[in-house]
């Protein structure tokens, strides 16, 4: 009992430190936790960590300093700034949002599942009405039972299976990988081991018993492109002959040199790939027929182009464009995002936002619902869709209140809008559409309002709103009053003239060239005629920049040794940060110290003059809110 009081203990002293203030100025604090937090979003790339914490103290001082004049200041309330704020909350809310639901989780779970491909098969049976629910039942356990008795799972799916092309394929569905079903199916497939089945599920279309009959490392995806001779339905058999004589034809053309696209512009009757190419795009496991896919994936070398085959959609010829192979990891960033991106708009990704809906966002918003006449209410929305008035409907108005959240009301208005939107898709029981306009209106309001229920939404906001108050009060007394007072500017360079000298140097054209070959042209002509630089450069296009100053030697971006004498030429150069190549030719020489002129040291002489600016603005703030360090708490973050 000791014991347990004195681990108590220790969990509440470490608690205590840990909120406790670090800083305070004027009459706001800032505790341990919250300047951990920010130290730790810019880890220090200094192996004396001591050392960077005590500049990034100093730093943060600062910071919080001048975000509290801008707030002081309300520079926050500027029309941009609101503006700017709302825009962003809105750009964020629905991958904050996302994250709650658990889109991490299923892209994880994705992206593992998507390492290996199912061979799957299926006994199904259909419910078609709600009077066939039992009868169905009855049947799947039949099928089950069938299977444990040992009998072989193709056999059964012929036997017991209502779909006939289950009867026909013995429930062979073919090879799946991850998005190839639906969410529930996909689920009830991947939790079985090879060789094994599942029990009877019940989904929304009817019964399911599901087999793993084997796995292989996946596939990936294909990207390709096809020449189609469609056969439609009622094609004889002469006619179909016809069509394969046809494709028999066109491969012979294509191995004597004539261009896929081409060939597809001539004879392809699929529509919506003639036009482009013949280019279907990516092709993943379980997304064609069967021997649709067989094709495909048969194609090993970029380029490759298969015989002419035949499905029951036609007569195909297709070519390999890409290879895209599965991912092996959750580190491959490519591979995560385009991931990421497929469940952000498939149903796994919904059905989990539902749950919170219902489990938790009609909850945390407050919803309740009104009071009122629901044989009235029924009246007033049938007069809606009939665009009838509906003054006239005791009980019931357009200011009726259907129902609240914490800080919003709807009202009959709002419902009549709503159906009037959307009336081609309504429920055919109006109380279903109530239901679905509560969830649509809960889920639009917790998306307006996250702040209010997502610490995640807080701590983004508050991050954008102070940087974006920061960058107004730095514009305000720094940057903006730089530029907006020349003078001062000018005056501030005269007094500090001796510092702004220009080092040896050169005046040159300084020239970049995608290309070695290029580089080396340009250098020779530029040689032999240096007054027409300009039009040389031109002649090159976007192949070549150019660019004439003066340049200090050592701040050139040039390794070689540069001769300080008119006329010097340098060799071509490959660049450090790209694959181009730079030269300059020196049209004068200026190899002694000289003093800048004001339009010269200008730029250097504005960031000195900012700072300046920063450093005297900085000295007022901490006259404002006088800064005190709790040196205990201080001492203890290492």
């Amino acid at each position: 009992m000791k014991y347990q009081l004195s681990l108590i203990s220790l969990l509440f002293v470490a608690s205590n430190l840990f909120s406790q203030t670090l800083f305070t100025y004027g009459t706001n604090s800032v505790s341990k936790k919250d300047f951990i937090t920010a130290f730790s979003k810019n880890p220090p790339t200094k192996e004396d960590r001591r050392k960077a914490l005590d500049e990034y103290l100093g730093l943060y001082i600062n910071y919080k300093l001048k975000v509290q004049a801008g707030y002081d200041e309300e520079l926050n309330k500027q029309p941009s700034f609101m503006e700017e704020g709302r825009n962003f909350r809105r750009q964020i809310a629905d991958n904050i949002i996302n994250e709650e639901v658990g889109i991490k989780k299923f892209t994880d779970e994705a992206l593992e599942r998507s390492e290996k491909d199912i061979h799957a098969a299926q006994i199904f049976v259909e419910i078609k009405s709600a009077s066939d629910s039992l009868s169905a039942f009855k049947q799947i356990n039949a099928a089950y039972k069938a299977l444990q008795e040992g009998k072989a799972f193709g056999e059964v799916a012929a036997s017991y299976s209502s779909d006939a092309s289950a009867k026909r394929t013995k429930g062979d569905i073919g090879y799946i990988t991850a998005f190839t079903l639906n969410y529930a199916f996909e689920n009830e497939i991947y939790k079985l081991k090879p060789g094994t089945y599942s029990k009877p599920y019940k989904s929304s279309i009817g019964y399911h018993i599901f087999k793993n009959l084997g796995e292989r490392p996946a596939f990936g995806k294909r990207k390709i492109a096809q020449l189609r001779l469609a056969t439609p339905k009622g094609f004889s058999k002469d006619e179909r002959n016809e069509y394969s004589i046809l494709a028999d034809s066109i491969y012979d053309l294509l191995k004597k040199g004539e261009t896929f696209e081409k060939a597809v512009q001539q004879f392809s009757n699929d529509y919506k790939t003639a036009a482009n190419g013949g280019v279907v795009g990516d092709v993943s496991v379980g997304d064609y027929d069967a021997d649709f896919e067989k094709e495909v994936f048969a194609l090993k070398n970029v380029g490759e182009i298969s015989k002419p085959f035949a499905t029951n959609f036609g007569y195909h010829i297709i070519k390999l464009l890409e290879k895209k192979p599965a991912p092996t990891s959750i580190n491959d960033a490519n591979a995560y995002a385009e991931v990421k991106q497929t469940v952000e708009k498939e149903e796994r990704l919904e059905t989990s936002k539902k749950n919170a809906l219902e489990n938790r966002w009609l909850v945390v918003t407050k919803y309740k619902p009104g009071m009122y006449n629901q044989a009235a209410f029924k009246a007033y929305t049938d007069s809606n869709i009939m665009h009838q008035i509906t003054n006239g409907i005791k009980q019931i108005s357009d200011t009726t209140l259907l129902f609240s959240f914490e800080k919003k009301k709807i009202y009959a208005a709002d419902w009549a809008v709503y159906i009037a939107a959307k009336l081609a898709k309504m429920l055919p029981d109006y109380s279903a559409n109530l239901k679905e306009f509560v969830n649509t209106s809960c889920t639009q309001y917790y998306t307006d309002n996250l702040e209010l229920y997502s610490k995640a939404m807080q701590d983004q906001c508050k991050e954008f709103d102070e940087a974006n108050v920061l960058f107004a009060a730095m514009d305000k007394h720094v940057w903006g009053r730089s530029s907006a007072n020349p003078d001062e500017l000018k005056a501030f360079y005269e007094k500090n003239k001796a510092k702004y000298q220009w080092k040896e140097s050169v005046s040159g054209i300084l020239v970049n060239s995608k290309t070695k070959e290029a580089a080396i042209e340009l250098a020779s002509r530029i040689k032999l005629a240096p007054q027409d630089w300009h039009n040389i450069v031109d002649s090159y296009g976007a192949n070549a920049t150019v660019d004439s100053s003066r340049y200090e030697i050592a701040q050139l971006p040039l390794k070689q040794h540069i001769d300080n004498k008119e006329g010097f030429e340098t060799t071509p150069e490959k660049n450090v940060n790209d694959d181009g190549y730079s030269f300059i030719y020196v049209v004068k020489s200026h190899p002694q110290k000289e003093q800048r002129n004001f339009e010269d040291a200008k730029g250097a002489a504005t960031n000195d003059y900012q700072q300046k600016l920063e450093e005297d603005w900085l000295a007022t703030l901490k006259k404002k809110y006088p800064v005190k360090v709790n040196d205990a708490v201080w001492k203890t973050i290492q």
